[in-house]
């Protein structure tokens, strides 16, 4: 190792080893004696430095320098300074130009930003830098003294920020704090509370008495004096003072926590005494108000019939009124807690807990409604409402609940509820719809059946003209109008016509109403019920039309039995006549008991035959045809008519001779009854003694000849065959078909 580097540490070690030619200073075995000198120099040093040589500023430093380097050495060792340190090569450029051209610099806690480990970060230094001189007195290179006192920097920023925060935490204190100093007690510092506290008046710089003169005789001055004397601290609770806020006001009372606490210097020497302490005015006047709050919601609880208690914010109760206790029989203290769940019906006392657990926890209003035990065993509805009690701040402090007793009110509820429904049920049954107009908004309200008799959705209230729009025209005048309901002169009970919305048809309403006067006699409310009577009306009609025919049937029938009388009584055998007539009045009578049965709308044919021919041997007669229905008319004539074919024949006739008989047929051509065709119906007597046309016409005669086929709506041809009468009767087939009303009646 080369002499001037002995004792140089690592770095001297490095410096020998580093490969110098490769740079402008040439091999180290040329470098000039100013040089090695330089470096000799700064390798011994304990300081950290560094040797900025030649134009190019290449570095040579010591060992102290080579920590503060940290990451960069030993790459730092022989490399240009602007390119060693490139964040700050500004500054680097800047410190070549001076010293290089013989200028000094110094610079004491200099911020920059290195990157000594691979990071930015802010570093504070002590900076020298002086020129090195060669041989002929010129600056050859730039020796650096590199002091960090990042540490020290922010020791001190911390240190002023602490003074900072100390004296913000002084000033910005809730109570008051203040510093007095010598025996007289000159002000020093004052915050803003004691400043506030003081009202108008200067404090620093003046003694305690030139600042509060007002409080000369309140005690104040001479505890001061004694703390300064003894150095004993003095501590007092809510000492009333009295303060003038400014010259022109009354002197106001104060009530203060204080502390009187002495100051020694560092032989402890007593030097001044701080004053620190808190306005409790406000907090003592709010617990008065409190307690008298207290006192008079205790009274007022007291007073009450219902139920009051208190919970905690955890909503643990912890007080009851005497009512409470007096309902229940419990103990002083029995219900606190969840004490007062052995109060409630066991059905109702999870939905209960469920409720006040959700209140406490959303901080909502409470309600619920459960059955409470008294004392005598009987459980009664209540219901309990509680609220929360909220501070300053917005946190719960206490709630206050009541229990109510709506036994009473629930049970009436419930009977009301019951008989509404029954109402309801009861309207429903009948068909009845109950409505209420409000007659000065036209607002009808009705129930759900009068919205179904008038063709309407299920809704709440709907207005007046909507109803009357759906009445029919021709009806307009029976209802109620702006003038009637004014007056309260509408007609009670009136009927009329509406056409449903719904499906069109056209129906009867009956309607009934009572008007709600106010106090001056004028109708306010108009209460109605409804029905649909449109079954009633259809009946009614049907009645009065029933009752025509039913007249106009009698006078037929009795003209029928007139002319069967006045016929048969033109013979003259009487037992003759008498038996035929009693043999057409039961073939008549055969006829209008089958009719009966089908209430006169029509008949069958095969029955109204068999009928007729029940009298006669039935081993003789045979019937065949369709099962058609046939007209009420029909029926008749053709009962009549056969009855007479039958009386005939056993007289005179097939049925009168062993072996003969007689055949009934009927037929429709084509089969179908839906086309165009033609209706036959045939008497025909096999195996009679010969028969001829009789000389006159008898009741017979004429009955089939001229009635049956007019009945029928077609004609009749009667046959005297040698071996019988034969009997046709055709008709449209048309007649068969389904009859209008008036047919089915019987109406002409």
């Amino acid at each position: 190792m080369f002499g001037f580097l002995r004792g140089g540490g690592e770095l001297a070690e490095l410096v020998s080893k580093f490969d110098w030619q490769a740079t402008s200073l040439g091999p180290i075995e040329t470098w000039a004696p100013c040089l090695k000198n330089t470096v000799s120099l700064i390798l011994q040093s304990k300081v950290p430095m560094v040797i900025l040589w030649g134009p190019d500023g290449y570095m040579i430093y010591n060992d102290a320098y080579a920590v503060f380097a940290a990451a960069r050495h030993p790459t730092l060792l022989g490399s240009k300074v602007l390119e060693g340190w490139p964040e700050v090569a500004s500054f680097n450029a800047h410190v070549m130009d001076v010293v290089l051209g013989g200028g000094t610099l110094s610079f004491q806690d200099q911020e920059l930003v290195l990157y000594r480990d691979n990071r930015p970060e802010n570093v504070w230094m002590n900076l020298d830098y002086s020129p090195v001189l060669d041989e002929a007195g010129n600056p050859a290179g730039v020796i650096a003294i590199v002091v960090e006192t990042t540490a020290k920097v922010a020791a001190e920023a911390w240190r002023r920020s602490e003074r900072d925060r100390q004296s913000r935490m002084f000033e910005q204190a809730p109570g008051f704090l203040a510093m007095m100093t010598g025996p007289n007690h000159v002000f020093e510092l004052a915050n803003a509370s004691y400043r506030q506290l003081a009202g108008h008046r200067e404090l620093l710089g003046k003694t305690v008495r030139e600042a509060f003169p007002e409080i000369e005789h309140q005690g104040f001055f001479d505890i001061l004096d004694q703390v300064f004397a003894t150095g004993e601290p003095f501590v007092g609770k809510a000492l009333k003072a009295t303060l003038q806020p400014s010259p022109d006001q009354e002197p106001e009372e104060h009530f203060i926590d204080l502390v009187y606490q002495p100051i020694r210097d560092p032989d402890s020497r007593i030097i001044g005494i701080l004053a620190q302490g808190i306005d409790v005015t406000d907090r003592l006047r709010t617990e008065q108000a409190l307690r008298q709050s207290e006192e008079r919601f205790r009274a007022l609880t007291d007073a009450m019939p219902n139920h009051v208690w208190t919970s905690r914010p955890d909503g643990q109760l912890d007080w009851f009124n005497p009512r409470v206790y007096e309902y229940s029989g419990a103990l002083a203290g029995e219900l606190q807690g969840e004490g007062w769940a052995k109060l409630v019906h066991p059905d109702d006392l999870h939905q209960a807990k469920e409720k006040w657990a959700s209140a406490i926890a959303s901080d909502a209003l409470y309600e619920a409604e459960f059955r409470l035990r008294r004392h005598d065993g009987v459980y009664r509805w209540h219901v309990a409402r509680a609220v929360p009690m909220h501070d300053g701040s917005g946190k719960i402090v206490q709630w206050v609940g009541t229990n109510t007793d709506i036994d009473d009110q629930r049970r009436s509820a419930e009977a009301l509820l019951e008989s509404e429904r029954r109402l309801q049920l009861s309207q429903k049954a009948a068909g009845v719809g109950s409505m209420e107009l409000d007659i000065k908004t036209g607002n009808v309200i009705g129930s759900e059946q009068l919205w179904k008799i008038w063709g309407l959705s299920d809704r709440e209230s709907v207005h007046l003209s909507v109803l009357e729009d759906i009445v029919l025209p021709e009806d307009a005048h029976i209802r109620s109008n702006p003038e009637t309901r004014r007056t309260g002169t509408a007609d009670a009970h009136v009927e009329y016509r509406i056409r449903r919305p719904d499906n069109g048809q056209i129906r009867w309403l009956s309607r009934n109403i009572k008007f709600v006067l106010d106090e001056n006699g004028t109708p306010v409310k108009m209460y109605g019920i409804m029905q649909d009577i449109t079954e009633r009306k259809d009946a009614e009609a049907r009645q009065q039309m029933l009752a025509h025919e039913l007249e106009h049937r009698i006078k037929n029938i009795l003209s029928m039995v007139g002319a069967i009388v006045s016929q048969t009584l033109r013979v003259d055998d009487i037992d003759t006549a008498r038996e035929a007539l009693q043999a057409r009045i039961r073939a008549l009578a055969g006829a209008h008991d089958i009719l009966n049965k089908t209430r006169w709308t029509n008949a069958s044919i095969l029955d109204v035959v068999r009928s007729a021919i029940a009298v006669f041997p039935s081993d003789r007669v045979s019937v065949s045809g369709p099962d058609l229905n046939i007209t009420p008319r029909m029926a008749i004539s053709l009962g009549l008519a056969v009855n007479e074919l039958g009386t005939n024949a056993v007289k005179y006739g097939a049925l009168s001779v062993d072996g003969g008989r007689v055949e009934i047929k009927w037929s429709i051509t084509p089969d179908s009854p839906d086309a165009a065709g033609e209706f036959t119906w045939s008497w025909r007597e096999i195996g009679g003694p010969p028969v001829a046309r009789p000389t006159r016409r008898g009741f017979g005669t004429v009955l089939i000849d001229r009635v049956l086929g007019a009945d029928f709506g077609g004609t009749v041809q009667t046959h005297f065959d040698e071996a019988g009468i034969r009997c046709i009767l055709t008709a449209p087939a048309s007649e068969f078909e389904t009859a209008t009303p008036e047919n089915i009646l019987g109406l002409n």
